[in-house]
């Protein structure tokens, strides 16, 4: 089908983009009148095939975007997930991705959602509201944070109709505080047409240029330590340098300004909480210290912070630590970027338990880990 091959290459030519996608984040649909196929999840855009996407039912996914679920997070879970299944038409040992009532909602016959370096910028700034309502006047939906997933899409729902109803057609372009944007158009030339707009937007009247960016490998002391340290436990551990990260080791101080998640996806591939090391910490203070962040959080730091030192991230093998290299990276040019639109706003300690505690993530992170072998 012609639809299905414009679907995977318009799905590569975002996901093969660090600055659109990273590791396994965004999903992408397309949809006639009777079905829909989306991204499974947990499988990375970059490089995706056929193979890649499920195909449900959408008067099935109909029904579940007009039932009732239980109030108790757990038990509606479940709920859901039994529903979903239920529309699957193939392949049947894949989970659809969590957002696909979503874009079976969006009245569009393409669906791109990706997690933009620049989008996020001004999505996870504290004047993103109004920097969209600026720059995008009424031509894009802005939706406030929401837990992802059957609660999210029962706030758009909502949003989108009462959109529908203004302007007479679906929001083409949906930008999701401290999560990223969605794009709809019934041609993958319009979605890029979209999105190169969405970009210039974001640029006008600003200098959105960044410190260098690309890692290099360093060694330390405490990079020492803590690679010996872990490597007794099967765990490996990689240290790096650059511009990006030099800005943000100096001090306590420029830490804070990386030292939370600004969206699920980073919870996904570095946790939620990180350790920073002051200078002087060395040597055993450093086991010491540790040890008391795996006490306190009940996990290993994957991502270390040096004080004028660099990037330390542990993980089980190198493409694991390669992608949390990656999306920390990500964080901090977020952050840097934040601060032409009001600061960095990080999600919020209920945001993240969420998030933390949700199934569908855990899953997501256990798909990604099995494709790393």
């Amino acid at each position: 089908m012609s639809e299905l091959k414009s679907l995977i290459e318009i799905s590569r030519f975002y996901g093969d983009n660090p600055a659109f996608v990273i590791a396994g984040g965004g999903n992408t649909s397309y949809k006639n009148s009777d079905q829909i196929w989306i991204k499974a999840s947990g499988i990375p855009l970059a490089g995706i095939g056929d193979d890649g996407f499920v195909s449900l039912s959408r008067r099935e996914l109909g029904l579940i975007e007009s039932n009732i679920y239980s109030e108790d997070p757990l038990l509606r879970e479940e709920e859901l997930k039994a529903d979903m299944k239920r529309a699957i038409i193939s392949p049947e040992n894949l989970r659809p991705s969590v957002e696909t009532s979503l874009h079976n909602l969006i009245d569009y016959s393409f669906v791109i959602h990706t997690h933009p370096t620049l989008v996020n910028a001004l999505m996870c700034a504290m004047n993103a509201k109004q920097e969209v309502e600026d720059r995008f006047g009424e031509e894009a939906l802005y939706v406030e944070y929401t837990d992802p997933g059957f609660i999210l899409f029962k706030k758009l729902q909502e949003l989108i109709g009462t959109f529908e109803k203004k302007q007479g057609k679906a929001p083409q372009i949906i930008f999701l505080q401290n999560h990223g944007v969605f794009v709809g158009a019934d041609t993958v030339d319009e979605i890029k047409k979209l999105y190169d707009k969405i970009d210039l937007n974001i640029n006008s009247g600003k200098d959105l240029s960044l410190p260098l960016s690309v890692p290099e490998d360093y060694n330390s002391r405490t990079s020492k330590t803590i690679k010996q340290h872990f490597a007794s436990r099967d765990l490996k551990s990689r240290s790096v340098q650059c511009a990006l990260i030099d800005h943000f080791v100096t001090s306590p101080t420029q830490f804070q300004k990386i030292s939370k998640p600004f969206s699920p996806d980073i919870i996904v591939y570095c946790k939620s909480n990180y350790l920073f090391l002051q200078k002087g910490v060395e040597g055993a203070q450093v086991i010491e210290e540790l040890e008391k962040f795996e006490q306190t959080h009940g996990y290993y730091p994957k991502v270390v912070i040096e004080e004028q030192g660099g990037l330390i991230v542990v993980e089980e093998n190198d493409q694991s630590m390669q992608t949390v290299i990656e999306v920390f990276l990500d964080l901090m040019k977020i952050s840097y970027l934040s601060e032409s639109f009001g600061g960095p706003h990080f999600m919020t300690p209920d945001q993240i338990h969420f998030i933390d505690n949700w199934e569908v993530e855990h899953y997501r992170r256990k798909v990604a880990k099995d494709a790393k072998g």
